[in-house]
């Protein structure tokens, strides 16, 4: 296989990730659901590596959560007999859609190609995490960073951090540069309507198709610090989307639900005991780790499970006065920061 480096069969993650058409995120989303394991993780460096043989389990997975299957009943799918997997797959027939069309090709050149719907959508997901008004221009605006087949959009008011990685065709070199959210704004319509957006990052400015964005000045913080200072999660919560969406907007606090957004006292209490309760309602999950109780601010967990991805959240939570990561993963993935109030037990 083409660009697959091999060592006693054993595959780098990036390089499977590349043979499967997923990110590397969604590889390790599957591992912390227990879809699919690293064929092997090497002690001394933590480096994950997969078989050529485990690309199938991927590709099928990857087709299962497209028709919008939940967790559990993927694992009903992979783990159970043909004739339930059959009627699962049935019940879904509804929502699967022909595969999108082969991507016109692509003009001639440098620059990364996303499709445009995706980056629509990735500007309304993390566009809300950055900060309004302050000192700091720079926290005003989502950071564009290209890579290797990759772009990454990034917003933080330092109280929120959203994350969004995108798929991407073409080649450029590693760059990065910060736009408005109002300019953003203003070009989203336009970007949603186009099958596919080539992006460009330099000169002081991001570049999608002839929209030209000046960057904003000033340092983007380092969000992989952020990231790469969390310990490691001692609760994991895996939750359907919509029912954590529900049990979140009827929790009872003291402030009207119409106005909890703006208001920073509108708590919201979330306990795992075995289950997981929010403000004491019982919500469908799978859990493992505990006990844990947290409280949040409406306007910081809210927003972060609403923007998710697909039809289920993973909450990873290492300690009730750290950020709680939010996350969901597939061919694209969100991730997002939300910190917890600071309670009289962990002032």
């Amino acid at each position: 296989m083409q660009g697959v480096e091999e060592h006693d069969e054993r595959v780098t993650i990036g390089a499977f990730a590349r043979a499967a058409g997923v990110t590397t995120s969604a590889l390790r989303f599957y591992d912390e659901c227990g879809l699919v394991r690293p064929a092997f993780v090497d002690a001394g460096t933590g480096y994950r590596y997969y078989s050529l043989g485990q690309l199938d389990d991927v590709l099928f997975i990857r087709r299962l959560r497209e028709a919008g299957l939940p967790l559990v009943d993927v694992r009903r799918v992979l783990d159970g007999p043909a004739d339930e997997a059959e009627a699962l797959l049935t019940r879904h027939l509804h929502a699967m859609e022909e595969a999108v069309a082969a991507t016109r090709e692509l003009l001639r050149g440098r620059g990364l190609a996303v499709r445009g719907a995706l980056l629509a959508e990735a500007i309304g997901q993390v566009s809300p995490a950055a900060a309004v008004g302050g000192a700091f221009a720079v926290l005003g605006g989502v950071l564009f960073e290209a890579g290797e087949g990759e772009v990454r959009l990034v917003a933080t008011d330092r109280y929120r951090l959203a994350i969004r990685s995108l798929r991407a065709s073409g080649s450029a070199p590693p760059a990065r540069a910060t736009v408005a959210v109002a300019r953003l704004a203003q070009a989203r319509s336009w970007i949603a309507g186009q099958d596919t957006v080539r992006l460009h990052i330099g000169g002081g400015e991001v570049r999608l198709g002839d929209r030209v964005l000046p960057a904003l000045p000033g340092e983007f913080p380092e969000y992989r610090a952020i990231l790469d200072g969390l310990p490691e999660p001692v609760v994991r919560v895996v939750a359907p989307r919509e029912a954590l969406l529900r049990a979140l907007g009827n929790a009872p606090t003291d402030v009207p639900a119409d106005d909890r957004g703006d208001d920073p006292d509108a708590g919201i209490d979330l306990t795992v005991d075995g289950g997981l309760h929010v403000g004491g309602a019982a919500v469908p999950a799978e859990v493992s780790g505990g006990p844990m109780a947290l409280r949040f601010q409406f306007r910081t967990l809210y927003p972060a499970v609403a923007a998710s991805i697909g039809p289920d959240v993973l909450l990873r939570i290492a300690a009730p006065d750290l950020p709680v990561v939010v996350r969901s993963a597939d061919d694209t993935d969100l991730t997002t920061l939300a910190m917890p109030t600071k309670t009289e037990e962990h002032a």
